[in-house]
């Protein structure tokens, strides 16, 4: 896989769409998320009833893996129970770091498989799936 394989048709829509991009007002979880090394920065948003995740939200800036990552967890978790959002993120980290994961649960952010090739880019793809760790944290 190249770099150019990496930044697919499939990635530049998810950077480009703006649907999971913008703050949710009435928020109830509400984390800031950093790259020191490059500097992306987002701001995840969550709006949890009864532990299901209603809506996700993302704003901030950084490159389009960040913000297509951030993006597919906005689709990812929308509409799961917290315990789905966990079990969701633990299987993107195993993708991230070149292990095994179940492609089922990872759903859309499995176009990222091959991330793990490319270290420079781990950290982009992960801060708002470390962002996402912050909040379930939280909640606990």
């Amino acid at each position: 896989m190249s770099l150019e394989d990496l930044y697919s048709d499939i990635i530049l829509d998810y950077a480009r769409n703006p649907q999971f991009q913008g703050e949710i007002p009435d928020a109830t979880m509400k984390e800031d998320g950093k790259n020191l090394s490059c500097g992306d920065e987002i701001t995840l948003y969550l709006k949890v009833e009864n532990n299901i995740v209603k809506k996700a939200r993302f704003s901030g800036h950084g490159c389009i893996v960040s913000q297509s990552s951030a993006a597919l967890l906005c689709e990812s978790v929308e509409g799961k129970t917290l315990d789905e959002a966990e079990r969701i993120l633990e299987e993107v980290e195993k993708m991230a770091q070149g292990e095994e994961f179940d492609e089922n649960i990872v759903g859309n952010v499995g176009i990222y498989s091959e991330i793990s090739k490319f270290p420079i880019r781990v950290k982009c793809f992960t801060l708002a799936w470390h962002t996402l760790e912050n909040i379930l944290d939280e909640i606990k």
